[in-house]
Parts: C-alpha cells; structure tokens; sequence
C-alpha cells in the first residue's frame, strides 16, 4: 500500500541520515546539509538518538472549557496507557489563548508516533472520548521539534524522555517561543550562542529546570523553544532578574537578537492529571 512504502521511506531517511552524518535542511531557502554537532545533535546511533517531541495545542470554547478539562481528567489514564511517552498537559495563565492547551508527547521517531497514534485510534474508549470533546474544540496545531542537545547538556539538563521531577503544588512551566528570520544559518547560530551562555544563566538561579530545548522539524520552520519549570510564577520572574544580571548571559542575547524575528514567552500551569506537574 502507499502507506507502507511511506513507511519504509522514512526509515531508509533515517538510517541514510545516521550514515551520512549529516543533518539536511528541509528550509525552502536552501539545500545545504550541516554537520549533527551545528544543531547541537552530535554523533550517536539511531538507537540512542534524542527523539523529538511533539507539542499539540488545541484552542477550547470559552463556555466549553470546564467540560473539555473534565473529560480529559477522566481519560488521563485511557491516555497514559495509549500514550506511554506522554509527558505533560497545560493550561495558559498568561502570555497566550487563555482558553488554549497544550499536550506534548515524546517519540523516537515519525515511525514510532504513527504506530502509537494508529493503535490509539482503534481503541472504542479513545474514540468515545474523542467524539466527546469533539463540539469544545474549535483548532488544534501539532508541531514536530528535535532537541538541541548541546543546549540540555550545557545546562545539565537530562532529555525529557528521562525527566521525572516530583510533584510541585504552585509549579509552573515557562515556553519561550523565537521564531528566527528566514534562511538554513540562524538556528544553528542561535543553538551555539545559547549553548555558550546557559550554563551562567543556570548558576544564576538554582531554581531553574530546563525541560526542553529545541527547533521545529515539522511546522513554522526556523522556530525554536525553550521550556523551563520553576517552583512558582514568582519564582520564575525572579530567575529572569538574576539572569539579567549575568554579563556572559547578556552576551549571549546580544548574540541572538538579531536573528530573531519575534519572541513570545507564556506561563502554563500543569493540569492535576499531567504527568509532568
């Protein structure tokens, strides 16, 4: 069938990326290829690759808000057992949609996600579910991000598929979101500044946890974003002003600025039935 033959497609993609050593640029503004460590990837087999992740935000009806969250609660389970790699779930505070959330799941590859998704679409409790929530949801976006490895190491950061903090009542999740100006140089330009100045940052507030750091694979190409935890909303405001203080992290913004088109930054709390909370 087409389908299979995609399949087989995109794993000879894969192992001929892994051969190749080299990272293409699926941009419209170029061809070119650039070396695993300019993205902050490095060399390492297909088995031990990072993954990516996947981030889904789906905008509610304000009058269907409580409803949507209620049956989403009640399927909190149904989706972890469908969704082993599922990681987090999240309301916006500020910053974005205030009736829009956000669910990201991690992979190993587009071969893993489509096995996960196919399976889950079988299921007649999975199908209920989603009939229900059907009439709440106005717009959903899925966005495919790889991580930048470089950045997660530099700011002694595990991979997400690897991080299990404890739970946190007042814990929040900040997503800064750049989206770069076109052409194939700017996010791997951005990665090597952030990966220089993340580690002064981090030791300017023990209190901050990167979560995520990467750039869109599938979506709004040249985006990429960052995803901190902090104990509060407080705490994370504090942690920008001791960064603000650190010469080698303002350096590092100096650095990117200019290869930023726009830059937005959201508070999200974690739903009670997140996994990441």
């Amino acid at each position: 069938s087409s389908m299979a033959v995609t399949m087989r497609a995109l794993r000879r993609v894969s192992v001929l990326r892994q051969v190749s050593g080299k990272i293409c640029s699926t941009s419209p503004f170029t061809s070119k290829c650039a070396a695993p460590a300019a993205l902050g990837i490095g060399a390492r087999n297909f088995s031990a690759s990072p993954g990516m992740l996947e981030w889904r935000s789906y905008k509610i009806k304000f009058s269907g808000m409580e409803e949507f969250m209620k049956l989403t609660e009640g399927s909190a389970d149904l989706r972890k057992a469908l969704h082993p790699k599922w990681k987090g779930f999240f309301t916006c505070d500020t910053g974005g949609c205030l009736t829009t959330v956000h669910h990201m799941y991690h992979y190993s590859d587009m071969v893993e996600r489509k096995e996960v998704r196919d399976k889950a679409s079988l299921d007649d409790n999975w199908k209920a579910y989603r009939k229900a929530i059907g009439p709440y949801v106005q717009d959903q976006v899925s966005s495919i991000f790889k991580p930048a490895v470089a950045c997660m190491e530099a700011a002694g950061s595990a991979m997400i598929q690897d991080f299990h903090p404890e739970p946190e009542d007042e814990v929040m999740y900040e997503m800064r979101r750049y989206q770069l100006h076109p052409g194939y140089d700017n996010v791997p330009r951005l990665l090597d500044s952030f990966a220089k100045g993340l580690p002064h940052k981090v030791a300017a507030d023990s209190n901050s946890k990167l979560v995520f750091f990467g750039y869109i694979d599938v979506g709004m190409l040249n985006t990429v974003i960052e995803v901190w935890r902090y104990p509060s909303l407080a705490a994370s405001i504090r942690a920008r002003e001791s960064a603000r203080k650190v010469t080698e992290w303002k350096k590092c913004i100096g650095a990117v600025t200019p290869l930023v088109q726009h830059f937005q930054t959201q508070a999200l709390f974690p739903a009670n039935f997140s996994p990441l909370h």
